[in-house]
């Protein structure tokens, strides 16, 4: 199990690195920056395109590649990342990412430039008369990275992810009904798997790696549950990127409507999928009934913020999550469960270790709701003159 889990976090860092260095190149692309021609002068980048690439950083890719250019991805050197290239055309700032995110895919994209660089450097050799140049070069780009690199756990929490608000939570779930006249897809198939994936995430909290990793022999339809399991490198998923459970493997319970829509959409709509019954797969793609992949359920994502305005523009798969969080901690005040019991029973159905404190990146709106109430009953006993200053202590005396 051990070993199992050590390779599923290796694939997961080779994953988040390629994606990294291909956002990197569609960057240089857009700026018309050619890396090895520059690497050939002794030089790298300027601080203007690395402000440009780190703005590129926080947006997601999906943003960053436009839908009528399709990306062309080519190796020059098998099993280096050298050869990696992304051609796209003008790009959009539509969908900003955890900060988090962008941290680790600026930490990927200066190894990789410098690793560039002392590649290039170790051809030339010290007497190269570009030599010193370069090295002094290399070291300049790194450090204008690093002060560029926005720690996740810095003091601005403006800005941190949190879940829906109540207001476009149900503008959404009103959206992907598929009877409505506002959802955003064509299709029986297209309508009846994003509003039942929508359900998973909003009833269940799954991630995204987690929801494309369930099987159909994975939901018991008697007991009404589901597991979540921990699968790595599985020899029968064709998917390039295979979708990853992070946390625990856990059961799910799902209620009486979740589960007869589930089976719904197995008996009609994926049946009617070609190809669908060559896998286990719940969800899969259009027409050739395949296993959904990561970069079609971003686009499903894509889609719905681009032809429904009035939804949150950074709407992703990770903000249904912290929304089941709030959601769940709304319930937790309402039936008045102890806190260190809430703790248990959350990170329990999040696949968390019991003494994890990752629940806390998961309660930023709840907590600052919490806030908000006792910051303005303060302000009311002031202005009432309801507000009374810590009594003082009658053992103690002055003299």
């Amino acid at each position: 199990m051990t070993e199992l889990r050590a390779r599923n976090r290796s694939s997961s860092t080779i994953e988040q690195a390629l994606r990294s260095v291909m956002l990197l190149y569609m960057t240089l692309d857009h700026l018309g920056v050619d890396l090895d021609e520059r690497l050939s002068q002794g030089r790298i980048l300027d601080l203007g395109e690395i402000e440009e690439v780190a703005l590129s950083c926080r947006s997601s890719l999906d943003s960053l590649r436009p839908a009528n250019v399709r990306s062309e991805v080519s190796r020059e050197r098998v099993g280096t990342l050298e050869g990696l290239r992304m051609r796209a055309g003008p790009m959009s700032q539509e969908a900003a990412v955890d900060p988090a995110t962008a941290a680790i895919r600026m930490s990927y994209i200066r190894s990789y430039l410098i690793w560039r660089a002392t590649d290039q450097l170790l051809k030339w050799g010290p007497t190269h008369v570009s030599h010193a140049g370069l090295l002094n070069v290399s070291k300049l780009v790194s450090n204008a990275i690093g002060e560029r690199t926005l720690s996740p756990r810095g003091r601005n929490a403006l800005r941190q992810r949190e879940g829906m608000s109540a207001e476009p939570l149900a503008r959404l779930i009103a959206v992907i009904d598929p009877t409505s006249p506002a959802n955003p897809w064509t299709g029986l198939h297209a309508r009846e798997r994003n509003a039942l994936m929508l359900r998973w995430f909003l009833s269940l909290g799954v991630r995204r790696g987690e929801l494309l990793g369930v099987r159909i022999s994975d939901i018991n339809f008697q007991s009404h549950e589901v597991l979540i399991a921990r699968r790595a490198d599985t020899p029968d998923d064709p998917r390039k990127f295979q979708p990853n459970t992070k946390t625990n493997d856990r059961l799910l319970s799902l209620d009486d409507d979740l589960a007869y829509q589930t089976r719904q959409y197995i008996i009609g709509p994926r049946r009617a999928a070609r190809g669908a019954r060559q896998h286990e797969y719940l969800f899969v793609a259009n027409g050739s009934g395949a296993p959904l992949t990561l970069d079609a359920l971003n686009k499903v994502f894509v889609g719905l913020r681009k032809k429904c305005l009035d939804l949150p523009s950074n709407l992703t798969p990770h903000m249904l999550r912290h929304t089941w969080n709030d959601l769940f901690s709304a319930l937790m005040d309402k039936q008045k469960v102890p806190e260190e019991t809430e703790k248990r029973m959350r990170s329990r159905l999040m696949g968390w270790a019991p003494t994890s404190t990752t629940a806390e990146t998961y309660t930023r709106r709840h907590v600052r709701r919490r806030a908000d109430v006792v910051l303005l009953e303060m302000q009311k006993a002031l202005r009432t003159g309801e507000a009374h200053g810590p009594q003082e202590d009658s053992s103690s005396s002055r003299d």
